[in-house]
């Protein structure tokens, strides 16, 4: 068996390309041979005898390098040249860490797999800056503490340089024997009479374990490190606004379309609206239903169903898509209004018969004006109609542009005819020199082998740019031009998971309903945190590199729908804020006793009535997730089988549409028109549920003494990845087997509870 090097290159924007070198076991031979490795200070060896398969063991480890780790920094001098740092995870503050034998990542196992002659502890690799080079094991002392804030004591047995990276040192710790199966410890260095940070290791799981240190942050690779708040919502000028509207009404006026553009900022803030001189002043709302059998308008050719028929302005169409392209879009994926009609629809893909409805089947009705928790909302919510494209600047997700000029607004019924819509043509060239890194556009990302749609523009035009006070058109006085607007989020780390807060609700709290068994903020903590850990371990469905680890929201909130904590992972797409929540209401609402009688006196009793006729009574006697309440609310039953009736919170099919899906639109849409009127009220007139509720998966009903206190709502990735972060969080807190909705026949059918993806985790 031989161990050669393999380089793991990065690049850092702030330095030159560097190579990271880790070792590499490659076993070419029949039987193992013994293994030598000779610490330097101590000049003892250890012998071990190992039985590794053919093939590599390859350690994916990454560290980013900032400008100020240069080669000169360390000296060989026993002074400290700069601050004792253990290197962690670019977005957590969990260790960079390999077993030191088979390379291998956490959770460690105490025992390890190659034993030493009679000693078989386990021994892991950190690495640190800021050690001499000259430093020897009998220099450092390293301790490591569980979650009831036991002390153990390492011993350091090698410390050694990095090859070719002379600013950082590996260093070699044996576990203690008194460890056992202890999940995240807090390890840290001391090193001449200074402190490390400490970083998180886990020990025969991941998980659990003490909270982190007050103020501690993600340290990956630099002397210095800092999370700095994220004080506005990306990086867009009023130039680069002007500059986007200027490119959108230039390409306009070269194929002779009048069109309103409208540019809002990551978070969805308008940021500028510019009405063409001819453009219509309004659009109408067509959901693109399969065929109603109802009688439509003479006039309009459409059933005045839902929303279906709606006259809107046509700035708040466009605001709507811009925000939704920006809402959705990320570093690691890059989204359209038209991915979104991709997914919403009653099958996925739209118009192949027998197969599920849309992954976000429902998404369209969140971050709506009306709600409590995305503020400011989006003037429709988010939209499917196509016409949108996210704004990019050095590969990071800043805004949104989106046009509207045709008067429907509506989805894409059809996505096997590539028609190429003005409005989409216009967009694309509106993001000239702002394009989304072509690796993570929605076109470049598959959910269950299909590929998901991003833009249908082969050639945009690329007109001479008209300058910005000559345009034909003015901006609408409601909508000026402005730069970014000051960011909702603040940064935090919670459970070792680098991400950001909004501070209306953190700290994270208790239920204000105090009962027995009522969530303390403890519990809303240790919630949180598992969810967090369980998404940074958990492999992204929708984000590139392949790789990638989930970033999600994550809401808890009581049984009356109060909100006790929301965590947002760095980069995790913004719609998913709002969508968190609205799927911990629906969680806790679905699965309590009242729901029925608070349906029934909101004036939904139909609704009522139809799951009662179908054995479900709405009273607390079901723990329901969302994955749950959704497969009621599709228009098939069960869902995707065409020919079938509706679930009991649907519309029939010859109804349906993307604009009148059931009971989820009808809470919402007295009030929803309201707020679109100029009035003020919350989405729903249900107190449990101020912002609507969601009809797609991510949330677990929760449970203490086998009483409902909560729930907890994930989105932000793949639906069966926020399944299995919402089960992770839950942990401890799941309701009881028998009353859970996978426990219950509708129509000889068993409802669902979750549903994980296979081999999840990284």
């Amino acid at each position: 068996m031989t161990c050669s090097i393999r380089a793991i290159r990065y690049q850092s924007k702030f330095s030159p390309r560097k190579s990271f070198r880790l070792p590499v076991i490659n076993d070419r031979f029949s039987n193992p041979p013994d293994f030598q490795l000779r610490t330097r200070s101590r000049g003892t060896s250890m012998t071990a005898k190992a039985s590794v398969r053919r093939g590599h063991l390859v350690l994916a480890l990454s560290v980013s390098i900032a400008a100020l780790v240069v080669a000169s920094a360390l000296t060989r001098s026993h002074a400290q040249a700069t601050k004792l740092v253990l290197i962690s995870q670019e977005t957590s503050t969990r260790a960079i860490a390999a077993d030191s034998v088979t390379l291998k990542r956490e959770p460690f196992q105490t025992t390890s797999e190659v034993t030493w002659g009679n000693d078989a502890r386990t021994r892991v690799m950190l690495f640190a800056m800021g050690l001499a080079r000259d430093a020897s094991p009998a220099d450092i002392s390293a301790t490591a503490e569980d979650g009831s804030h036991k002390q153990y004591p390492l011993t350091v047995e090698y410390v050694g340089p990095v090859p070719e990276q002379d600013w950082a040192t590996a260093v070699v710790v044996r576990l203690n024997d008194q460890m056992g199966d202890l999940g995240d410890v807090l390890i840290g260095i001391s090193y001449q009479g200074s402190n490390s940070n400490r970083v998180r290791v886990g020990i025969g799981h991941v998980g659990d374990g003490p909270p982190d240190d007050k103020g501690a942050v993600p340290t990956p690779g630099t002397i210095s490190p800092s999370l700095a708040p994220a004080a506005t919502a990306g990086t867009l000028t009023t130039s680069d606004v002007q500059t986007i509207i200027a490119q959108a009404v230039s390409a306009a006026a070269s194929i002779n379309r009048a069109v309103t553009v409208a540019v809002t900022d990551k978070e969805g803030n308008a940021l500028g609206v510019f009405r063409m001189t001819g453009a219509p002043a309004t659009t109408q709302l067509r959901g693109g239903g399969p065929g109603p059998t109802l009688a439509p308008n003479p006039i309009t050719g459409f059933v005045a169903t839902g929303l279906d028929g709606s006259v809107v302005p046509a700035k708040v169409a466009a605001i709507s898509k811009a925000g939704t392209a920006a809402l959705f879009s990320t570093r690691g994926n890059a989204f359209t209004s038209r991915t979104a009609g991709f997914i919403i629809q009653e099958h996925f893909p739209p118009g192949v018969d027998f197969r599920s409805g849309g992954p976000l089947y429902g998404v369209q009705f969140s971050s709506l004006p009306c709600s409590d928790i995305k503020t400011p909302g989006l003037p429709l919510g988010l939209s499917g109609d196509p016409g949108s494209a996210p704004i990019y600047k050095n590969g990071e997700a800043v805004g949104g542009v989106g046009i509207e000029g045709d008067g429907a607004y509506t989805v894409d019924r059809d996505p096997t005819d590539f028609d190429q819509p003005f409005e989409e043509v216009i967009a694309v060239s509106a993001t000239r020199s702002f394009e989304a890194p072509s690796l993570i556009r929605g076109d470049n990302i598959l959910v269950d082998g299909i590929r998901l749609a991003y833009l249908n523009v082969t050639n945009a035009p690329v007109p001479a740019t008209i300058a910005f006070g000559s345009l034909p058109g003015a901006v609408d006085p409601l909508f000026p031009i402005r730069a970014a607007q000051l960011s909702e989020f603040t940064p935090a780390i919670v459970g070792g998971i680098a991400g950001e807060v909004d501070t209306r609700f953190f700290p994270f709290a208790g239920s204000p309903t105090v009962t027995a068994n009522s969530l303390t903020a403890a519990d809303v903590n240790t919630i949180i945190s598992h969810a967090a850990q369980q998404a940074n371990i958990t492999r992204a469905a929708i984000r590139q590199p392949l790789g990638s680890n989930a970033r999600v929201s994550i809401a808890v909130v009581d049984t009356n729908g109060v909100v006790l904590g929301i965590f947002r992972q760095q980069d995790a797409p913004v719609f998913g804020f709002d969508v968190s929540v609205q799927k911990a209401r629906t969680a806790a609402f679905y699965s309590s006793g009242n729901a029925g009688a608070l349906l029934r006196g909101a004036g939904f009793g139909s609704y009522v009535d139809r799951a009662s006729a179908d054995g479900l009574k709405l009273d607390g006697s079901v723990a329901f997730t969302d994955r749950a309440g959704g497969f009621l609310h599709r228009p098939f039953f069960p869902d995707g089988i065409n020919n079938s009736a509706a679930g009991p919170f649907s519309r029939e099919l010859n109804e349906w549409s993307v604009f009148n899906v059931g009971l989820q639109l009808d809470l919402i849409k007295t009030n929803l028109q309201t707020v679109l009127s100029g009035g003020a009220a919350p989405c729903t007139s249900i107190p449990n549920l101020p912002n609507g509720i969601q009809i797609f998966p991510g949330s677990v009903p929760l449970y203490k003494n086998g009483v409902l206190v909560g729930a907890i709502g994930i989105s932000g990735d793949g639906v069966d990845q926020d399944d299995l972060i919402a089960a992770g969080g839950g942990a401890g807190f799941a309701p009881p087997v028998n009353i859970r909705s996978d426990q219950v026949l509708v129509r000889g059918v068993r409802l669902p509870f979750l549903k994980f993806p296979r081999s999840p985790n990284l």
